[in-house]
Protein backbone atom coordinates (compact mmCIF):
# COMPACT_ATOMS: atom_id res chain seq x y z
CA UNK A 1 0.00 0.00 0.00
CA UNK A 2 1.53 3.35 -0.69
CA UNK A 3 2.33 5.49 1.96
CA UNK A 4 0.31 8.74 2.07
CA UNK A 5 2.51 12.02 1.03
CA UNK A 6 1.39 14.13 3.44
CA UNK A 7 1.58 13.99 7.06
CA UNK A 8 1.61 16.22 10.62
CA UNK A 9 2.76 15.85 14.17
CA UNK A 10 0.84 16.22 16.47
CA UNK A 11 3.43 18.51 19.83
CA UNK A 12 0.78 16.61 22.79
CA UNK A 13 2.08 13.03 22.47
CA UNK A 14 4.12 13.00 19.08
CA UNK A 15 1.81 11.09 16.73
CA UNK A 16 2.15 11.16 13.18
CA UNK A 17 -0.97 11.01 11.47
CA UNK A 18 -1.59 10.36 7.66
CA UNK A 19 -4.97 12.85 6.66
CA UNK A 20 -6.80 12.02 3.95
CA UNK A 21 -6.41 14.42 1.45
CA UNK A 22 -8.36 15.39 -1.57
CA UNK A 23 -6.16 16.06 -4.87
CA UNK A 24 -6.92 19.09 -7.20
CA UNK A 25 -7.22 18.04 -10.44
CA UNK A 26 -8.58 20.07 -13.47
CA UNK A 27 -11.11 18.93 -15.31
CA UNK A 28 -12.16 22.06 -16.98
CA UNK A 29 -8.74 23.71 -18.45
CA UNK A 30 -8.43 27.45 -19.87
CA UNK A 31 -5.24 27.62 -21.88
CA UNK A 32 -5.13 30.76 -24.05
CA UNK A 33 -7.27 34.32 -23.76
CA UNK A 34 -7.82 35.44 -26.91
CA UNK A 35 -9.76 38.51 -27.07
CA UNK A 36 -12.45 40.46 -24.73
CA UNK A 37 -14.68 42.21 -26.08
CA UNK A 38 -16.45 44.67 -23.75
CA UNK A 39 -18.26 47.05 -26.23
CA UNK A 40 -21.92 49.24 -26.41
CA UNK A 41 -23.40 48.71 -29.98
CA UNK A 42 -25.69 51.23 -31.56
CA UNK A 43 -28.87 49.59 -33.42
CA UNK A 44 -27.72 51.13 -37.12
CA UNK A 45 -24.27 49.19 -36.41
CA UNK A 46 -23.90 45.72 -38.17
CA UNK A 47 -21.25 42.74 -38.11
CA UNK A 48 -20.77 40.49 -41.29
CA UNK A 49 -19.46 37.64 -38.30
CA UNK A 50 -16.37 35.60 -38.35
CA UNK A 51 -15.39 31.80 -37.37
CA UNK A 52 -12.38 30.60 -35.73
CA UNK A 53 -10.63 27.78 -34.38
CA UNK A 54 -11.32 28.73 -30.52
CA UNK A 55 -14.35 29.05 -28.19
CA UNK A 56 -16.62 32.15 -27.45
CA UNK A 57 -19.15 33.32 -24.93
CA UNK A 58 -21.10 36.39 -26.09
CA UNK A 59 -23.29 37.51 -22.99
CA UNK A 60 -25.75 40.47 -23.79
CA UNK A 61 -25.75 42.65 -20.69
CA UNK A 62 -28.57 45.07 -21.67
CA UNK A 63 -30.95 45.43 -24.47
CA UNK A 64 -31.18 42.90 -27.11
CA UNK A 65 -28.66 40.84 -29.74
CA UNK A 66 -29.12 38.82 -32.44
CA UNK A 67 -27.13 36.05 -32.69
CA UNK A 68 -26.25 34.59 -35.83
CA UNK A 69 -24.48 30.66 -36.13
CA UNK A 70 -24.73 29.07 -39.08
CA UNK A 71 -27.68 29.27 -40.88
CA UNK A 72 -29.61 29.82 -37.38
CA UNK A 73 -30.65 32.87 -35.95
CA UNK A 74 -31.08 33.42 -31.93
CA UNK A 75 -32.56 36.62 -30.37
CA UNK A 76 -30.64 37.41 -26.87
CA UNK A 77 -32.29 39.37 -24.47
CA UNK A 78 -30.73 41.03 -21.25
CA UNK A 79 -28.16 38.44 -19.36
CA UNK A 80 -28.96 35.61 -21.70
CA UNK A 81 -25.46 34.34 -23.18
CA UNK A 82 -24.12 32.15 -25.95
CA UNK A 83 -21.01 30.03 -26.76
CA UNK A 84 -20.19 28.68 -29.84
CA UNK A 85 -18.11 25.82 -30.46
CA UNK A 86 -14.49 26.16 -32.58
CA UNK A 87 -15.16 26.04 -36.34
CA UNK A 88 -18.51 27.85 -36.76
CA UNK A 89 -19.50 31.17 -38.79
CA UNK A 90 -21.47 33.33 -36.12
CA UNK A 91 -22.08 37.05 -35.68
CA UNK A 92 -23.14 39.13 -32.55
CA UNK A 93 -25.37 41.99 -33.32
CA UNK A 94 -27.70 44.91 -32.30
CA UNK A 95 -31.54 43.63 -32.58
CA UNK A 96 -33.32 47.15 -32.92
CA UNK A 97 -31.81 48.26 -29.72
CA UNK A 98 -28.55 49.39 -27.92
CA UNK A 99 -26.42 46.23 -26.93
CA UNK A 100 -23.85 46.59 -23.81
CA UNK A 101 -22.26 43.05 -24.24
CA UNK A 102 -18.87 40.95 -23.62
CA UNK A 103 -17.53 38.85 -25.67
CA UNK A 104 -14.87 36.94 -24.51
CA UNK A 105 -12.54 34.25 -26.99
CA UNK A 106 -10.51 31.60 -25.27
CA UNK A 107 -8.80 27.49 -25.98
CA UNK A 108 -9.78 25.56 -23.23
CA UNK A 109 -9.91 21.34 -22.99
CA UNK A 110 -12.28 19.48 -21.15
CA UNK A 111 -15.45 21.66 -22.65
CA UNK A 112 -18.75 19.36 -22.61
CA UNK A 113 -19.45 21.08 -26.07
CA UNK A 114 -23.03 19.35 -26.12
CA UNK A 115 -24.10 20.42 -22.44
CA UNK A 116 -22.99 24.27 -22.85
CA UNK A 117 -22.53 25.28 -26.53
CA UNK A 118 -24.89 25.97 -28.99
CA UNK A 119 -27.78 27.12 -26.38
CA UNK A 120 -29.48 30.08 -24.80
CA UNK A 121 -28.48 30.39 -21.06
CA UNK A 122 -29.19 33.28 -18.84
CA UNK A 123 -26.21 34.63 -16.09
CA UNK A 124 -27.71 34.19 -12.68
CA UNK A 125 -26.34 36.64 -9.80
CA UNK A 126 -23.50 33.89 -8.77
CA UNK A 127 -22.02 34.43 -12.62
CA UNK A 128 -23.02 37.56 -13.20
CA UNK A 129 -20.19 38.38 -10.15
CA UNK A 130 -17.72 36.31 -11.79
CA UNK A 131 -18.25 38.23 -14.84
CA UNK A 132 -17.72 41.53 -13.39
CA UNK A 133 -14.47 40.66 -11.68
CA UNK A 134 -13.15 39.62 -15.06
CA UNK A 135 -14.22 42.47 -16.64
CA UNK A 136 -12.75 44.69 -14.08
CA UNK A 137 -8.97 42.49 -14.69
CA UNK A 138 -9.25 42.63 -18.25
CA UNK A 139 -9.78 47.01 -18.05
CA UNK A 140 -7.04 46.89 -15.45
CA UNK A 141 -4.41 44.58 -16.58
CA UNK A 142 -4.77 43.37 -20.38
CA UNK A 143 -2.91 46.72 -22.27
CA UNK A 144 -3.68 44.77 -25.99
CA UNK A 145 -6.93 46.44 -25.91
CA UNK A 146 -5.71 49.45 -27.59
CA UNK A 147 -4.77 47.67 -30.31
CA UNK A 148 -8.76 47.31 -31.47
CA UNK A 149 -11.45 49.86 -31.86
CA UNK A 150 -13.44 47.09 -29.38
CA UNK A 151 -14.10 46.85 -26.65
CA UNK A 152 -15.54 50.52 -25.92
CA UNK A 153 -13.55 50.94 -21.99
CA UNK A 154 -12.81 54.21 -21.04
CA UNK A 155 -9.29 55.03 -20.89
CA UNK A 156 -7.44 53.72 -18.12
CA UNK A 157 -4.15 53.35 -16.71
CA UNK A 158 -2.60 49.53 -17.24
CA UNK A 159 -1.71 47.83 -13.64
CA UNK A 160 -0.57 44.37 -14.36
CA UNK A 161 -1.57 44.19 -10.76
CA UNK A 162 0.23 40.81 -9.33
CA UNK A 163 -1.43 37.58 -10.72
CA UNK A 164 -4.00 39.11 -12.97
CA UNK A 165 -3.42 36.09 -15.51
CA UNK A 166 -3.99 33.55 -12.78
CA UNK A 167 -6.80 35.30 -11.61
CA UNK A 168 -8.72 35.66 -15.29
CA UNK A 169 -8.22 31.85 -15.69
CA UNK A 170 -9.33 30.32 -12.88
CA UNK A 171 -12.73 33.00 -12.66
CA UNK A 172 -13.48 32.22 -16.00
CA UNK A 173 -12.59 28.49 -15.62
CA UNK A 174 -15.07 28.86 -12.71
CA UNK A 175 -17.94 30.83 -14.46
CA UNK A 176 -17.68 27.80 -17.22
CA UNK A 177 -18.07 25.24 -14.69
CA UNK A 178 -21.10 26.76 -13.23
CA UNK A 179 -22.52 27.35 -16.45
CA UNK A 180 -22.53 23.52 -16.82
CA UNK A 181 -23.82 22.68 -13.36
CA UNK A 182 -26.74 25.01 -14.31
CA UNK A 183 -26.97 24.04 -17.81
CA UNK A 184 -27.46 19.91 -16.45
CA UNK A 185 -30.17 21.77 -13.33
CA UNK A 186 -33.00 22.93 -15.88
CA UNK A 187 -34.99 24.59 -12.95
CA UNK A 188 -31.50 26.05 -12.06
CA UNK A 189 -30.65 27.51 -14.77
CA UNK A 190 -33.80 28.77 -16.83
CA UNK A 191 -32.85 27.76 -20.27
CA UNK A 192 -34.41 29.24 -22.98
CA UNK A 193 -36.54 27.47 -25.11
CA UNK A 194 -34.69 28.18 -28.16
CA UNK A 195 -38.00 27.05 -30.33
CA UNK A 196 -40.35 29.67 -28.01
CA UNK A 197 -40.80 32.67 -29.91
CA UNK A 198 -42.91 34.86 -27.16
CA UNK A 199 -40.97 36.15 -24.33
CA UNK A 200 -42.71 36.08 -20.78
CA UNK A 201 -45.10 38.79 -20.61
CA UNK A 202 -43.36 41.65 -18.75
CA UNK A 203 -44.49 43.05 -15.73
CA UNK A 204 -47.13 45.50 -16.14
CA UNK A 205 -45.85 48.15 -13.94
CA UNK A 206 -42.96 48.15 -15.40
CA UNK A 207 -44.70 49.06 -18.58
CA UNK A 208 -46.26 51.77 -17.20
CA UNK A 209 -43.17 52.97 -15.77
CA UNK A 210 -41.90 53.02 -19.70
CA UNK A 211 -44.78 54.51 -21.05
CA UNK A 212 -45.30 57.46 -18.22
CA UNK A 213 -41.13 58.09 -16.92
CA UNK A 214 -41.72 61.89 -18.66
CA UNK A 215 -44.74 62.61 -16.25
CA UNK A 216 -44.82 63.02 -12.60
CA UNK A 217 -44.89 59.50 -11.43
CA UNK A 218 -46.93 58.67 -7.93
CA UNK A 219 -47.19 55.82 -5.82
CA UNK A 220 -50.98 56.49 -5.03
CA UNK A 221 -51.20 56.99 -9.22
CA UNK A 222 -49.94 53.59 -9.45
CA UNK A 223 -51.61 51.64 -7.14
CA UNK A 224 -54.83 53.21 -8.38
CA UNK A 225 -54.06 52.41 -11.97
CA UNK A 226 -53.58 48.87 -10.64
CA UNK A 227 -56.21 48.63 -8.14
CA UNK A 228 -53.65 47.88 -5.18
CA UNK A 229 -53.33 49.41 -1.73
CA UNK A 230 -49.77 51.88 -1.75
CA UNK A 231 -48.20 48.84 0.69
CA UNK A 232 -49.09 45.95 -1.68
CA UNK A 233 -47.52 47.93 -4.82
CA UNK A 234 -44.35 48.27 -3.26
CA UNK A 235 -44.36 44.91 -1.92
CA UNK A 236 -45.08 43.58 -5.17
CA UNK A 237 -42.92 44.78 -7.39
CA UNK A 238 -39.96 45.12 -5.23
CA UNK A 239 -40.42 41.18 -4.89
CA UNK A 240 -40.43 40.81 -8.54
CA UNK A 241 -37.87 43.38 -9.55
CA UNK A 242 -35.96 43.67 -6.69
CA UNK A 243 -36.06 47.25 -7.17
CA UNK A 244 -38.36 50.22 -5.43
CA UNK A 245 -40.66 51.91 -8.02
CA UNK A 246 -38.79 54.70 -7.07
CA UNK A 247 -35.31 52.98 -7.88
CA UNK A 248 -36.63 51.30 -10.56
CA UNK A 249 -38.17 54.59 -12.47
CA UNK A 250 -34.86 56.17 -11.32
CA UNK A 251 -32.78 54.01 -13.26
CA UNK A 252 -34.70 53.79 -16.69
CA UNK A 253 -34.81 57.64 -17.22
CA UNK A 254 -30.94 57.45 -16.00
CA UNK A 255 -30.58 55.05 -19.02
CA UNK A 256 -32.64 57.49 -21.38
CA UNK A 257 -30.66 60.12 -20.59
CA UNK A 258 -27.32 57.63 -21.07
CA UNK A 259 -28.66 57.86 -24.80
CA UNK A 260 -29.41 60.93 -24.94
CA UNK A 261 -26.52 62.50 -23.74
CA UNK A 262 -25.26 60.51 -26.71
CA UNK A 263 -27.35 60.83 -29.66
CA UNK A 264 -28.95 65.17 -29.08
CA UNK A 265 -25.97 66.57 -28.89
CA UNK A 266 -28.42 69.83 -29.45
CA UNK A 267 -30.20 69.38 -26.34
CA UNK A 268 -28.46 70.56 -23.07
CA UNK A 269 -28.27 69.07 -19.99
CA UNK A 270 -30.99 70.71 -18.08
CA UNK A 271 -33.68 69.76 -21.13
CA UNK A 272 -32.35 66.06 -21.14
CA UNK A 273 -33.38 66.30 -17.41
CA UNK A 274 -36.63 67.15 -18.33
CA UNK A 275 -36.96 65.62 -21.25
CA UNK A 276 -36.83 61.94 -19.40
CA UNK A 277 -39.03 63.12 -16.07
CA UNK A 278 -36.47 65.00 -13.60
CA UNK A 279 -37.88 69.02 -12.56
CA UNK A 280 -34.75 69.73 -11.09
CA UNK A 281 -31.61 69.53 -12.80
CA UNK A 282 -29.74 69.46 -8.86
CA UNK A 283 -30.86 66.05 -8.65
CA UNK A 284 -30.91 64.88 -12.23
CA UNK A 285 -27.07 65.16 -11.50
CA UNK A 286 -27.11 63.53 -8.11
CA UNK A 287 -29.27 61.00 -9.34
CA UNK A 288 -27.32 60.77 -12.47
CA UNK A 289 -23.77 60.58 -11.26
CA UNK A 290 -25.02 58.01 -8.27
CA UNK A 291 -25.97 55.20 -11.00
CA UNK A 292 -23.32 56.10 -13.58
CA UNK A 293 -20.18 57.25 -11.25
CA UNK A 294 -20.02 60.67 -13.28
CA UNK A 295 -21.66 63.75 -14.04
CA UNK A 296 -23.96 64.18 -16.76
CA UNK A 297 -21.60 66.49 -18.09
CA UNK A 298 -18.42 64.45 -17.56
CA UNK A 299 -20.44 61.47 -18.93
CA UNK A 300 -21.28 63.03 -22.51
CA UNK A 301 -17.44 64.10 -22.90
CA UNK A 302 -16.49 60.45 -22.28
CA UNK A 303 -18.77 58.80 -24.60
CA UNK A 304 -19.25 61.31 -27.76
CA UNK A 305 -14.73 61.24 -27.64
CA UNK A 306 -14.26 57.11 -27.20
CA UNK A 307 -17.67 55.89 -27.08
CA UNK A 308 -17.13 54.61 -23.53
CA UNK A 309 -19.57 52.55 -21.22
CA UNK A 310 -18.27 52.79 -17.78
CA UNK A 311 -17.52 49.17 -16.27
CA UNK A 312 -19.40 50.22 -13.24
CA UNK A 313 -22.63 50.19 -15.39
CA UNK A 314 -22.98 46.14 -16.05
CA UNK A 315 -20.93 45.84 -12.49
CA UNK A 316 -23.66 47.42 -10.84
CA UNK A 317 -26.12 46.59 -13.37
CA UNK A 318 -27.74 49.83 -13.79
CA UNK A 319 -28.31 51.26 -17.09
CA UNK A 320 -31.59 48.66 -17.56
CA UNK A 321 -33.85 48.26 -20.48
CA UNK A 322 -32.03 51.07 -22.96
Amino acid sequence: MKKNKYSLTSFRNNETIYPEYLHLESELHVIDLITFYYYLLYPSQNYEGEYHNYYEIFVCLNGKARVAVNNSIYILNEKEFFITTPGESHSHNPDHSYLSSVSISFSAEGIDEKLICNKIGKINEEEQSLLSILINEYVNNYEHQDKYTHPYVKNVVIKHEYGYKQIFKGILESLLILIARNFQNDDAKQIVDLKKEEKEKENPIVQYIKQNYKEKISLEDIAKEFNYSVGHLCRKFKEETGDTIIEYTTKYRISIAMRLLYERNELNIEEIALEVGFSDLQYFTKSFKRCVGVTPGKYRQEVTSTNAIHAQDVIHDVVKNI
